[in-house]
């Protein structure tokens, strides 16, 4: 049985038309990856199932916004860049996952910033400059970052393996509305629920949350970003020995 939910149609309206680009952090642009080919079976299944490398801290950073309590809102505020953040007491859905992934050196701040830059055509600006404050907090560019910078998996629940390809770490990008806008963003759990689906960290309002929610909206999709290694990494940056 398909999960419905009511959700807090005012709340995500108004930061879909209201905010303003926000910059990103410090991160190291992530490879692409090829798609996974359909002929090998089990051994494409179990490579999808497989956590980016470090999940548990992009987990850990997600699960933080909940127990922080962080306030939703929507507001636009200049930021540093690289590395730029809203008060961390305050953010929307995308600021879960761009704090999530910085803690494992992915600053999506700057990737974004800079891919716009670079692309601005794939990103439909139609003319609008790049904006390091906000462009980041929105899901339609990290829609499009993702698609082209990350691992695609499969944005089904409707078959053993497609389920199985959820891995804690994922990216999640929903349309609320079911329409194919980009409105929604989350980190998939380690923990799973009653129907045997992965949670979901995400923040919709009035406060983050991690619960049972992954097929309740339309999945846009379904992504795995991998952290960058030797010199760019966490721990090279901070001068601790990689394990």
């Amino acid at each position: 049985m398909r999960l419905r939910r009511l959700i807090p149609i005012v709340t995500a309206f108004v930061w879909i038309e209201t905010a303003s680009p926000i910059a990103s952090a410090d991160a190291v642009p992530t490879s692409q990856t090829s798609p996974l080919p359909t002929s090998s079976g089990s051994v494409a299944q179990a490579a999808q199932s497989t956590p980016m490398p470090d999940f548990e801290r992009v987990v850990e950073r997600a699960r933080l916004e909940v127990s922080r309590g962080v306030i939703y809102d929507p507001s636009y505020v200049s930021l540093s860049y690289p590395g730029g953040d809203v008060d961390p007491s305050r953010g929307v859905c995308t600021d879960v996952v761009i704090r999530a992934l910085r803690a494992v050196g992915i600053d999506l701040q700057r990737l974004v910033h800079e891919d716009i830059q670079k692309r601005p055509t794939a990103y439909k600006r139609n003319g609008k400059r790049a904006d390091a404050n906000i462009d980041h907090r929105r899901a339609t560019p990290l829609l499009t970052w993702f698609k082209t910078y990350a691992r695609s998996l499969p944005i089904s629940v409707e078959t053993e393996a497609a389920r199985a390809s959820y891995a804690a770490g994922d990216i999640l990008v929903w349309s609320l509305h079911r329409n194919g806008q980009a409105e929604h963003v989350g980190v998939v759990s380690d923990r799973k629920g009653a129907r045997g689906l992965p949670l979901v960290i995400h923040n919709i309002g009035p406060h983050p949350t991690e619960e049972d929610v992954l097929d309740a909206w339309q999945i846009l999709g379904h992504y795995r970003a991998m952290a960058p290694t030797g010199k760019d990494s966490p721990d090279a940056r901070s001068g601790k020995r990689q394990e």
